[in-house]
C-alpha cells in the first residue's frame, strides 16, 4: 500500500498501535523488524499473515502452552560464524545452542498438532531443520551453569584432574603454614585466600617478616598483607601453567564446535528469520487478545465494504484503563456512497471516525487483527492520501490552505478505483465560499475516479451537494440536543448541523446577539437548519424505534426458543426418570421375586412351623413395601428434575450454570475467549464453554456483589519469569508470586532464571531453603528448560 503523506501512521494514530506491539516483542531483531514493517497491498501476502496471527490467537485462547522459548536475535552469532577462522566465545556458543534446542522444541509442537488445526503456522515452522543430531552433542558437553564439562575431551579431563591434584597440595601446604602463623600470633585470619591468581594466607603487617614468601597484596586498611609463603612458589607456578593450559583447550573446543556449526549457517539464517517473524506473529496475537480483535471479512475487489461495531485501538485502549465504555462505528461504503460525508458539531467525533476507518484499514493491510464484529467486510486498496490537520490548531492562515490544495491536487492526479482518502474540513482555511466552491470541485473529481474516502466538513454547499448526487452519501454525529453535548454515533443518510447557536446559549452568550446571527444567516439557511433539526428529531425517534422493536423481536425469539427448549429437555427428563424408576423397579422386583422363591421353599421344608412361617411372611412384606415405595416416589423424582431448567442462549457473566458432566453448578464471574470463571461452593473454577449449560439460578443462591471476591485464583501463576533482573529485584517478584501461588493452592511453582553464571539461580535457591512452605526444589527436566529453571513444591 503506498502512502502519499509522510506522516499517515502518526496522523491516523499507527505509532500508538506499534509501540503496544512492540512491548510484546523481545528480542532486538524483531524489534527492527517491526518497526520498518509498511502495510501491503498484495492479499496473497496478507492473506497468510493474517491466518498465521489468526492461528495463534487461537492457540493463545484455548489455553495450549507453547514450549519454554527464549526469543532470541542470534544475529551477530550468525554474522560471527560467517567469517572464516572466527569462532564463539563460551558464553555465545552455549545461547546459540540453547536456541537451537528451543527451535526444534517448538517445531516439534506444531508438527504433533493435526494438519488442520495450524497449518499456516505448521508450514512456516516445519521446514527442514539443522542437524538435531549436531545440537545434541554440542549441548551434551556444557553443565547446567553453560560450563564446559570436564569430560569434554580427554585432554580438557587430565587438565582439571591436575588441577584438582595441585590444589589440594596447595591447600594443604598453606593450611600447614597458617596454623602455625596462627600459632604464633602472625595473623587472626583462618582462611587462605586468593590474590593475583595466586593461593596467599593474610599476616599481620608487623608480622610479614616472620613469613617467608612474596607479599601479593596488602589491604586497604594497611593491617593486613597477603603473603605468597616461599615454599608454595612451585606449587602456584604449577597451578598457573595448568590455567593456561585449560584455556588453550577450551580455545581449541570452541574453534572446533564453531567450525562444525558453520555447516548449519543457512538453515541457522533461515530460522532466525522464521523465529523472528514467529515472535512478531505472536506479539500481535496477545494485541489482538487485549483489545478484542478479529479476523474480518475480506473481498479484495469488493465494490461494497461495511464496518460494524468498529473501535479506534488508542481510544479503545486508553479506555480500558480508565475503565468506561466507548461508542463503536457502524459505517457502510457502496457504488452508490463510495465517499462518506460527515458533519455535524465540533468534537463530536467526526475526525475519530474518519480515522477509525483509516487506522482499521493500515492495521489490516500491515497484517494485524482489527476490533470489528464479525458482520464486517473490507475490501483491499492500493494507496491512501490523507489530509488531516492538527486538531489543536486555531490559526488559519495562507501556508495552512497552501498544504491543503497541495494535498487534494496530490489525490486528484493519483488516485483511482482502488483508492482510499481521508480529509478532514474539507475546503477550511480560505474564504468560506471560495473554499466551498473548490471543494465541490474536488468532489466532483474524487466521484469521477471511483475512489472511496470519508469527508468532514461543515460547509453546506458539500452537504447540498451530497444530497444531490450519486457516489456521495451524507452522515451525522448524533447530538443530544438536550443535553446539548455529542453521543458519538455516527447516524448514516442524514447532513449534521453545526449547533453553533444551541451550544452559543448554553454557554450564556446574549440573546440579543444569537438573535442578530440569525438574521444574519439568511432565511434560506435557518429554514435548511430548521428541516435539518425536525429530520434529525424524527430520525432519532425512529432509531429508537428501530431499536425498540428489534429488542421486543430479540426477547420474543429468546422466549420462543427457551420455550421449545424447556419443553423437549422436560420430555427428555420425563422419559429419563421414568426409565430409571422402571429399571429400579424391575430390579427390586427380580429380588423381591427371588426371596419370594426362597420364602416358599423355606415355608415348604419347614412343613408350616407357625413361627418361621410369620417370620417369612414379615419378610414378603417388608419387600411388597420397598416396591410400592419405588412406585410411589417416581413422580418426585421427575418433579424434582423438572425443577433443574436447562436455559437457551448464550452464557455471560452473571448466569447459573452446570457442568455437562456432573452435578457442580455455580454462577459465572469472568469470561475469557472460550473458557469461563465460575464460583460454586466459595471455590474458583475454570471451565471450556461448551461443557457448560446454563440454568435457572436455585432460588437459596445469592448474586454475588461485583468486586467482593478478594483474591482471585486467576491471579496467581503457576511460574515467574526473572531473567535479566538483578536479584534483589526477583527476590521481590518471587515472594509475591509464591503467596498467591500458596492462595490458590497450588502444590508446584517453576521459576525461569536461566544458566549464565549461576549467580541469580544461587540467590533465588539459597532463598528458597529458607522459606518453611518450600518442601524441596531442583532442575527442571532437559526437555522443560533443565537449569535454566527452578522446580519448587509447596506444602499442601
Amino acid at each position: 500500500m503506498k502512502l502519499y503523506n509522510p506522516n499517515t501512521l502518526e496522523k491516523l494514530g499507527f505509532d500508538t498501535v506499534r509501540k503496544a506491539v512492540e512491548r510484546r516483542l523481545s528480542s532486538q531483531d524483531a524489534r527492527d523488524a517491526w518497526a520498518m514493517r509498511e502495510p501491503l497491498a498484495d492479499w496473497k501476502l496478507l492473506q497468510i499473515d493474517l491466518g498465521r496471527t489468526q492461528e495463534l490467537l487461537n492457540l493463545l485462547t484455548t489455553g495450549t502452552s507453547l514450549p519454554a522459548f527464549r526469543f532470541l536475535s542470534v544475529k551477530p552469532y550468525i554474522r560471527k560464524l560467517a567469517v572464516e577462522g572466527n569462532w564463539l566465545s563460551l558464553e555465545e556458543l552455549y545461547e546459540l545452542v540453547s536456541w537451537m534446542k528451543a527451535v526444534y522444541r517448538i517445531r516439534e509442537f506444531f508438527h504433533k498438532q493435526e494438519e488442520e488445526v495450524y497449518p499456516l503456522l505448521k508450514k512456516m515452522i516445519g521446514e527442514p531443520i539443522f542437524q538435531q543430531s549436531l545440537t545434541l552433542q554440542i549441548s551434551a558437553l556444557f553443565d547446567d551453569r553453560g560450563k564446559l564439562r570436564d569430560n569434554a575431551t580427554p585432554e580438557l579431563f587430565r587438565i582439571r584432574q591436575s588441577q584438582q591434584q595441585v590444589a589440594k597440595e596447595l591447600r594443604n601446604l598453606l593450611y600447614n603454614v597458617l596454623n602455625k602463623a596462627l600459632k604464633n600470633n602472625w595473623t587472626v585470619e583462618r582462611e587462605i585466600t586468593i590474590r593475583n591468581d595466586r593461593f596467599v594466607i593474610p599476616v599481620k603487617a608487623d608480622s610479614k617478616g616472620r613469613v617467608p614468601g612474596f607479599i601479593q597484596d596488602v589491604s586497604q586498611s594497611g593491617q593486613t598483607v597477603f603473603v605468597e609463603p616461599a615454599e608454595a612458589l612451585p606449587l602456584n607456578n604449577r597451578s598457573r601453567e595448568l590455567q593456561f593450559e585449560e584455556q588453550n583447550e577450551i580455545v581449541r573446543i570452541l574453534v572446533d564446535l564453531s567450525d562444525r556449526l558453520r555447516v548449519e549457517l543457512p538453515m541457522l539464517d533461515r530460522f532466525q528469520a522464521i523465529m523472528r517473524e514467529f515472535e512478531i506473529i505472536r506479539a500481535k496475537a496477545l494485541f489482538a487478545q487485549e483489545i478484542g480483535a478479529i479476523y474480518p471479512k475480506v473481498d479484495p475487489a469488493a465494490s461494497s465494504f461495511h464496518l460494524k461495531k468498529a473501535f479506534y485501538p488508542p481510544l479503545l485502549m486508553k479506555a480500558k484503563e480508565e475503565e468506561r465504555e466507548v461508542v463503536p462505528l457502524n459505517v457502510s461504503f457502496s457504488p452508490k456512497g463510495r465517499i462518506i460525508l460527515i458533519s455535524g458539531p465540533n468534537a463530536g467525533g467526526k475526525s475519530v471516525s474518519m480515522k477509525t476507518v483509516g487506522l482499521l484499514q493500515v492495521m489490516l493491510q500491515t497484517g494485524m487483527l482489527i476490533p470489528v464484529d464479525e458482520g464486517s467486510v473490507f475490501k483491499i486498496f492500493d494507496n491512501l492520501f490523507i489530509d488531516i490537520g492538527d486538531e489543536q490548531s486555531v490559526a488559519s492562515d495562507l501556508s495552512t490552505y497552501t498544504s491543503h490544495l497541495f494535498h487534494l491536487r496530490q489525490m486528484g492526479d493519483h488516485m483511482n478505483q482502488q483508492s482510499l482518502f481521508l480529509i478532514d474540513e474539507f475546503g477550511s482555511g480560505t474564504d468560506p465560499k471560495q473554499g466551498g466552491a473548490i471543494a465541490e470541485s474536488f468532489l466532483e473529481r474524487f466521484i469521477r475516479v471511483g475512489a472511496y474516502g470519508i469527508i468532514t466538513t461543515h460547509y453546506g454547499n458539500i452537504k447540498k451537494y451530497a444530497e444531490l448526487h450519486a457516489g456521495v452519501a451524507n452522515a451525522a454525529m448524533e447530538f443530544d440536543t438536550e443535553e446539548l453535548k455529542p453521543t458519538f454515533r455516527l447516524l448514516e443518510g442524514i447532513p449534521g448541523r453545526s449547533y453553533a447557536f444551541e451550544i452559543a446559549e448554553r454557554v450564556g452568550v446574549h440573546r440579543t446577539i444569537i438573535r442578530k446571527a440569525r438574521k444574519k444567516v439568511g432565511t434560506e439557511e435557518v429554514q435548511v437548519e430548521k428541516l435539518l433539526e425536525e429530520l434529525e428529531r424524527k430520525n432519532s425517534k425512529l432509531e429508537q424505534q428501530l431499536r425498540e422493536n428489534a429488542r421486543r423481536e430479540r426477547k420474543l425469539e429468546r422466549l420462543v426458543k427457551e420455550n421449545d427448549s424447556l419443553q423437549s429437555e422436560l420430555v427428555r427428563k420425563r422419559k429419563r426418570v421414568v426409565n430409571d424408576a422402571k429399571k429400579e423397579a424391575n430390579e427390586l422386583l427380580r429380588k423381591a421375586n427371588k426371596d419370594i422363591e426362597r420364602t416358599i421353599r423355606e415355608i415348604r421344608e419347614s412343613q408350616a412351623e407357625k413361627k418361621l412361617t410369620k417370620n417369612l411372611r414379615e419378610v414378603l412384606q417388608t419387600k411388597q413395601h420397598e416396591v410400592e415405595e419405588l412406585v410411589e416416589d417416581t413422580p418426585k423424582k421427575e418433579k424434582a428434575a423438572d425443577s433443574l431448567q436447562i436455559l437457551p442462549g448464550p452464557i455471560e457473566v452473571g448466569d447459573w450454570v452446570k457442568l455437562k458432566k456432573g452435578d457442580t453448578q455455580g454462577e459465572v464471574e469472568e469470561l475469557v475467549g472460550k473458557q469461563a470463571f465460575l464460583i460454586a461452593g466459595g471455590i474458583r473454577l475454570k471451565a471450556k464453554l461448551n461443557q457448560l449449560e446454563k440454568i435457572k439460578r436455585p432460588k437459596d443462591s445469592k448474586k454475588r456483589k461485583a468486586g467482593t471476591s478478594g483474591f482471585r485464583m486467576s491471579q496467581a501463576r503457576m511460574s515467574l519469569d526473572v531473567l535479566g533482573k538483578r536479584p534483589e529485584e526477583a527476590l521481590v517478584e518471587l515472594d509475591k508470586a509464591l503467596d498467591e501461588a500458596l492462595l490458590a493452592g497450588f502444590k508446584q511453582f517453576k521459576i525461569l532464571h536461566g544458566k549464565g553464571t549461576g549467580v541469580l539461580r544461587d540467590h533465588i535457591r539459597y532463598h528458597l531453603s529458607k522459606l518453611p512452605f518450600i518442601t524441596a526444589f531442583y532442575d527442571a527436566s532437559e526437555e522443560e528448560g533443565g537449569s535454566g529453571w527452578t522446580v519448587c513444591e509447596l506444602k499442601s
